[in-house]
């Protein structure tokens, strides 16, 4: 998938089967300015090879598209509608984890978990789930109808590709479901221009799930698919994640189902890496730069272990997938630079070559002192390199120390996510737990209180809690120095984003073991396995509360953070955070809430019925 380019085939013109998405979509354009000028003839030159490159078309619509001139969302910012990231802003910024200090014009209160049927953001997430429906749909349609010219070999590998878009399909329905509840429900049998009937969520979940249990069961294709790729683990992941919210979605609960296909996938992938649990030896190396090294793949760049806790890979490689969503959001989004500037030391005449160049060097040094003393003073190392703190700054953050270039300082964490983490001190400056690693805490002069959700108090109003950064680690969980230097800096930057790993299924299967009353050793040994690979020690009991916690300390910024809380019982009461509902302390929301709105511009057109409440 690292070879992928942007070949953006525009089916709709190349098969004249009218335009990509249903007509009650007029808003979105999914082809490009200037299409390849295509003919269904010019698939008989080379049938296997445009399928190739219509099938990583689907693909590249999951790994990338930003920024605004070169997205299929159209009145909303490109790189804000990239798939991973407008999850991310359903997923997670109305939630304790994190928030949006800028753009009220798009974003609302969404920080207050309350939003209006008309926000750009609202319909940026759903249009690119909607997209990616569309266009695997698309795909599947295409194949089917022949329309490639296939052999009887070419076919075969045909029927992979549709296994796969049936894969990324599901996911897709699985986000539909969980954000808007009631949705429009289409697959490769309706025509291309029909309005999809609405279904309800229960209807939706069986039909998907039904889909997924029989890829699950019938399938005949590689162990392990091809790096970028989806397969078998990303299938039954799926329905882990369908089944753990299956009394949210349907009024039914299905744990015994959850738990029967995590261990199905911890059977295959369960072995290996961390007390041969499958998960990878260091937490931070999960999310560098050369991260691909732990794919469920079987082939890579990097790939050097036999250690696969990253499921599901979104790829993003800086040079054929530059991305404003992945590694790039999930580093720059957060970081900046701020009242820090390397050390300078002073002179030694050994350095210098000839004594003119130390005289200039000794000058340049006076100088310094001379204006700003402080620059001399080493306050932090950091990989080595010395670092000083401006004394008139109250927050000091550089981009250096997640290796890159750029900074956008736009999003800060809340104070009821960070006091879940264990720390040594009052201040909450200095934590065991490997998960905070990469975090600027008031170790670095930052208020772990919100004031303010706004860019203007940011240092002030939040901990900066980023997860990924853009070093190479080698295999011993330190960073590779002279690899990481070599690594681009770049406004977007390496590393792939793991949608799923195996860490989520361990901690799914403990919740699933709980709520039947299970072997709470199980559960427990699952729970310290996250635990222990933190650095942190094993608990010798387990509890609801404490599972809750590990999986919000776990995989925080994951993806999943609004569903556990509606799963809990406690997005709308029960539990409070920094401007849940617009006050500074936090209060309760209306039920409404636990669904997003249908977009204004959908129900205009379509004749949907909207979520109640709004």
């Amino acid at each position: 998938m690292k070879t992928i380019k942007n070949i953006f085939i525009a089916l709709a013109l190349v098969l004249g089967l009218g335009t990509v998405t249903t007509s009650c979509v007029d808003d979105l354009d999914q082809t490009p300015s200037n299409p390849n000028d295509i003919t269904q003839g010019d698939f008989q030159k080379d049938p296997e090879g445009y399928m190739n490159r219509v099938l990583a078309d689907v693909y590249l619509q999951f790994a990338t598209y930003g920024a605004n001139g070169n997205s299929p969302v159209w009145y909303f910012d490109g790189g804000m509608a990239a798939f991973q990231r407008a999850l991310f802003i359903a997923q997670e910024m109305p939630t304790d984890e994190a928030c949006w200090l800028w753009d009220p014009e798009s974003y609302g209160t969404l920080n207050s978990g309350i939003v209006t049927s008309n926000l750009d953001a609202v319909f940026g997430f759903y249009s690119r789930l909607m997209i990616n429906i569309s266009l695997c749909n698309q795909f599947i349609q295409t194949v089917n109808e022949g329309l490639y010219g296939l052999n009887e070999e070419q076919s075969k590998l045909a029927q992979s590709y549709i296994t796969q878009c049936k894969i990324l399909r599901s996911a897709c329905y699985y986000y539909m479901i969980d954000l808007f509840g009631d949705i429009w429900y289409a697959d490769e049998n309706d025509a291309i221009g029909s309005i999809p009937a609405q279904r309800t969520r229960k209807e939706v979940f069986d039909i998907v799930t039904t889909e997924l249990e029989g890829i699950v069961a019938s399938w005949n294709g590689p162990e392990k698919p091809f790096y970028g790729f989806v397969g078998k683990d990303v299938a039954e992941a799926l329905l882990v994640k369908f089944y753990l919210n299956a009394q949210v979605y349907t009024g039914t609960p299905m744990y015994d189902k959850c738990l029967s296909h995590a261990n199905n996938i911890i059977a295959r992938l369960g072995k290996g890496g961390f007390k041969n649990s499958g998960l990878a030896p260091h937490y931070q190396m999960l999310f560098a730069y050369n991260n691909d090294q732990f794919s469920n793949a079987s082939n890579g760049p990097a790939l050097k272990s036999d250690v696969n806790e990253i499921i599901w890979a979104l790829p993003q490689n800086r040079v054929e997938l530059t991305s404003y969503q992945g590694a790039t959001f999930m580093i720059l989004g957060w970081v900046g630079t701020n009242g820090v500037e390397v050390t300078t030391k002073a002179p030694v005449r050994s350095d210098y070559a000839t004594q003119e160049a130390y005289d200039a060097a000794v000058e340049n040094y006076n100088a310094v002192l001379k204006d700003a003393a402080w620059k001399t003073k080493a306050d932090y190392t950091f990989n080595g390199v010395d670092y000083s703190f401006d004394p008139a700054q109250t927050a000091h953050i550089s981009q250096q120390w997640y290796n890159v270039g750029n900074g956008w300082k736009c999003m800060v964490a809340r104070e009821e996510f960070v006091n879940k983490f264990d720390w040594e001190d009052d201040k909450q400056s200095i934590s065991k737990d490997h998960r905070t690693d990469n975090w600027c805490t008031s170790k670095f002069g930052f208020a772990n209180d919100n004031i303010s959700l706004t860019g203007d108090y940011w240092g002030t109003n939040g901990y900066v809690t980023p997860k990924y950064n853009n070093f190479v680690y080698n295999d011993d969980g330190s960073i590779d120095v002279a690899g990481s230097a070599a690594v681009s800096t770049d406004e977007c930057v390496g590393g792939d984003y793991a949608m799923i790993r195996l860490a989520e299924i361990y901690l799914s299967a403990a919740e699933a073991i709980m709520a039947q009353g299970g072997d709470m050793n199980k559960a427990l040994e699952y729970v310290n396995l996250t635990r222990t690979r933190a650095g942190l020690g094993e608990l010798s009991s387990l509890s609801l509360t404490a599972l809750r916690d590990e999986r919000c300390r776990e995989l925080y910024q994951e993806l999943t953070r609004r569903t556990d809380l509606i799963r809990y019982g406690q997005w709308t009461n029960g539990y409070n955070w920094a401007w849940k509902g617009g006050v500074r302390q936090g209060t309760n929301l209306p039920e409404y809430t636990k669904l997003y709105p249908l977009p204004s511009r959908i129900l205009s057109s379509s004749g949907y019925k909207q979520n109640p409440g709004y």
